[in-house]
C-alpha cells in the first residue's frame, strides 16, 4: 500500500529531512537532528507539521448531545474557544483513541490520532444524530512549540496572541475559511496549533520559519515530538493504550465526568468499582541502558509490567519509560529492573512529569 502525504511533503524533502513511514504517512522524523531539535523547543521554538493527524467536523443542534454520548467528557460544558483532551471508548471501556476537542463558531473541531479518522467517525456517528464531516486530507495542522513560540506567531500574522488562554482558542481568518489556532501543544512547553486548509500549509509554514529563525526556531520532526512527549509523560496511541487499556489503567481517570452517559460508561464503572490490576507509571533508570517499548519490567526476578515507551532523555540524560506495573508494584519510589536486551536496567517507579 503507497503511503499518504501532507501538503507539506515535497517542503520537507527540500528541507533535508528524513522522511519515515508513520500511521499510514510518510513523515520527517527528523531534519538536523533529534538532539538539537529537542534543545531547540526547550529552549527556543520548533516547528512541526502534524498534518497526519485526523480532522472532524461535528456541527448542528445535536453535535454536543452526539459527542458527549461517544466522549468520557461531558462536551456540553466546553465553552466556545474552549478546548478538551479527551477519549473515546468502545463498550468494554477500553480506549479506541484519545483526542482534542475544539469548540468552534463552525462546531466542534475533533482532532483523533493519525489513521483513526474512519474509526473514529463511525463511533461518534453511532452515538447520534449530528452530522460528521471527515477533513483529514482537505486540512493541515502546525505545531508552533516553544518559550519563543509566541514572539514568533505575534510576528507572523501581525497580530498579538498574549491574551490567548492555554487550552482555548480564536479564530484565523487570515489563514482560510474556518481556520483557527489554539494554545495547545503535545511538548510540555508553551506553543499553538494551527489548524487551517492545507492549500496554504507551505505558505504559512516557510513563512513561520523565516519570522522565527533569529528566536531560533527550526523545523522539528516526529523523532524529538517522541522524546519531548515522553518527557512530559504523554500518552502515545499505539503504545500505552495498545493491547486495550482503559483509561483507569492509563491514568486517564480524571479524564471522565462520571455524571453523564457515555459509551463504555458501565463496563468502565465496573472496573472502578472493583480496582485495576496493572497502572501505568515512569520510570527512571539509574544505570548504562536505554528502555525500549516492549522490555518486560521485574522485581525480583519475577516479571511485573512492560514497558510501552521509552528513551534515553535529551534533558535527563537517563532512561526513562512509561509501563505498565502490578498495582503493588507502582508506588513511586518503588526499585525495580527494566530488562533491556535481557540484562536489568536499575529503575525506580518516578512521580510524573520526567521532566
Amino acid at each position: 500500500m503507497s503511503l499518504l502525504r501532507t501538503p507539506l511533503h515535497d517542503l520537507h524533502v527540500k528541507l533535508g529531512a528524513r522522511m519515515v513511514p508513520f500511521a499510514g504517512y510518510e513523515m520527517p522524523v527528523q531534519y538536523a537532528g533529534i538532539l538539537e531539535e529537542h534543545e531547540a523547543v526547550r529552549k527556543a521554538a520548533g516547528l512541526f507539521d502534524v498534518s497526519h493527524m485526523s480532522n472532524l467536523w461535528v456541527t448542528g443542534a445535536d453535535a454536543a448531545a452526539t459527542l458527549s454520548k461517544a466522549l468520557v467528557a461531558d462536551v456540553h460544558q466546553v465553552p466556545m474557544n474552549g478546548t478538551k483532551y479527551t477519549a473515546i471508548l468502545h463498550d468494554d471501556g477500553t480506549i479506541i483513541d484519545d483526542l482534542y476537542v475544539f469548540h468552534a463558531p463552525k462546531g466542534y473541531h475533533v482532532v483523533p490520532n493519525a489513521g483513526m479518522n474512519q474509526v473514529v467517525a463511525d463511533r461518534i456517528r453511532s452515538q447520534g444524530r449530528a452530522p460528521v464531516q471527515d477533513v483529514t486530507r482537505d486540512w493541515a495542522i502546525l505545531a508552533l512549540q516553544g518559550p519563543k513560540a509566541q514572539a514568533i506567531l505575534d510576528a507572523a500574522l501581525g497580530r498579538s496572541f498574549a491574551d490567548l488562554k492555554r487550552f482555548h482558542l480564536t479564530q484565523a481568518p487570515e489563514l482560510g475559511q474556518d481556520a483557527f489556532i489554539s494554545r495547545t501543544g503535545y511538548t510540555g512547553e508553551d506553543g499553538f496549533e494551527l489548524f487551517f486548509p492545507g492549500t496554504r500549509a507551505v505558505e504559512v509554514f516557510e513563512k513561520l520559519l523565516l519570522v522565527g529563525k533569529p528566536h531560533g526556531l527550526v523545523p522539528t520532526g516526529l523523532g524529538a515530538r517522541d522524546t519531548l512527549r515522553l518527557e512530559k509523560g504523554y500518552c502515545l496511541a499505539g503504545h500505552e493504550f495498545a493491547g486495550g487499556k482503559t483509561p483507569l489503567e492509563a491514568g486517564l481517570g480524571w479524564l471522565v465526568h462520571w455524571d453523564h452517559e457515555f459509551a463504555g460508561r458501565h463496563a468502565l464503572a465496573q472496573q472502578k468499582a472493583a480496582g485495576v490490576k496493572r497502572k501505568l507509571v515512569g520510570l527512571r533508570a539509574s544505570g548504562k541502558g536505554i528502555p525500549r517499548q516492549d522490555c518486560p519490567v521485574a522485581k525480583d526476578g519475577r516479571e511485573v509490567g512492560i514497558v510501552t515507551s521509552g528513551t534515553l532523555s535529551p534533558v535527563l540524560k537517563e532512561g526513562i519509560a512509561l509501563a505498565y506495573v502490578d498495582v503493588a508494584e507502582a508506588a513511586v519510589g518503588t526499585a525495580l529492573d527494566i530488562l533491556v536486551r535481557g540484562k536489568p536496567l536499575a529503575a525506580k517507579v518516578v512521580k510524573l512529569p520526567f521532566v
